[in-house]
């Protein structure tokens, strides 16, 4: 089984770097992945984390679009729950019928940061607001044209403009079987993100209750080096730590300072933080593609979101090069 690779940067703003030159480094990563033959390369959307440049996923799809000529841009993704998902459809139209099939709207549960992020983005909703399942579904009729004749929304003074004559191709990032679920029902593409829970048994389970027929993708960390203690290190760096409130709440975190201080905000609701395995592919190319191949035929996909968090930009555009090189037998 062959393999087709697509890129995830979530513009981490590193040390002695600026929003500005780390968003410019973005736009140089995506050019590289594009020149590498790269299938999508997407953006993230984080609130009020100083760490992280990629606020605005819509904004930045648009300026990477324009500066890029055939690879697809795609939102991993865009936190539906903050928005009507109406406005979501509109500015995706937008994007789609600048750059035809190059634009994916990916689309996410979470929260994308911390609880006053939360409040300022949702402010202004007055009425109770929708379930997030609620909000995919209609985000999918509104970029379809396709609502049931009793929906309000049915009528022709709703159909959203500029209307999609080709089909944008909308995809739920979820590690659930629920995700699965929703996302077989609304026929749209699932993303699952192994890069923050290591648990195959969890993986298999939503692979098997994913029944689209769109595309099932597994976004997985890669680090490639040829040295072991590199490699050690390199993974000894990696986690993934998830606070759970007593109210079934979950927030996702990639430090542990950073998960503490959320925990510690909410000792009265006795948040736990939990640390997960990430799932992440590390050792030489020849390694990193015969893990991915195995994962490949194991869990039924063809298809890998590349993530490479806590890498500079320069070992970034090596590891995806020597990645690229592998999978050509080069």
């Amino acid at each position: 089984m062959g393999i087709k690779l697509s890129l995830l940067d979530q513009s981490i703003i590193y040390e002695g770097e600026t929003a500005t030159s780390t968003l410019a480094k973005t736009v140089a990563f995506a050019q590289k992945a594009e020149s590498l033959g790269f299938d999508t390369f997407f953006v993230s959307e984080h609130h009020l984390i100083k760490e992280l440049a990629g606020a605005s996923p819509e904004v930045l799809i648009g300026y990477l679009l324009a500066s890029t000529k055939t690879i697809k841009v795609g939102a991993a993704g865009v936190m539906l729950q903050h928005y009507v998902p109406f406005k979501v459809a509109e500015s995706f139209s937008v994007l789609h019928h600048l750059a035809p099939n190059r634009v994916v709207l990916g689309i996410g549960k979470a929260q994308g940061g911390k609880d006053e992020a939360v409040e300022v983005l949702q402010r202004d909703f007055v009425k109770p607001p929708q379930t997030f399942e609620e909000k995919f579904a209609e985000l999918a009729h509104f970029i379809r044209n396709d609502f049931p004749e009793e929906h309000p929304y049915a009528a022709s003074a709703y159909t959203l403009e500029p209307q999609i004559q080709e089909n944008l191709a909308i995809e739920l990032l979820g590690g659930s079987q629920e995700s699965a679920v929703l996302a077989t029902k609304e026929q749209a593409g699932l993303i699952y993100p192994y890069f923050g829970n290591a648990d195959e048994t969890a993986l298999a389970d939503t692979r098997h209750a994913y029944q689209a027929a769109e595309s099932f993708k597994l976004a997985v960390i890669v680090y490639i080096t040829d040295d072991e203690n590199e490699a050690k290190d390199y993974l000894e760096k990696q986690a993934s730590y998830t606070v759970v409130l007593n109210n079934g709440k979950r927030l996702n975190f990639a430090d542990q300072a950073t998960a503490n201080e959320y925990a510690n905000q909410h000792q009265a609701e006795k948040a736990q933080v939990i640390q997960r395995q990430v799932g992440a592919f590390v050792g030489s190319a020849a390694q990193v593609t015969a893990e991915l191949l195995d994962f490949a035929e194991r869990f039924n996909t063809e298809h890998f979101v590349i993530h490479t968090p806590g890498v500079p930009y320069d070992k970034k555009h090596e590891i995806i090069q020597a990645l690229a090189n592998e999978l050509k037998g080069e």
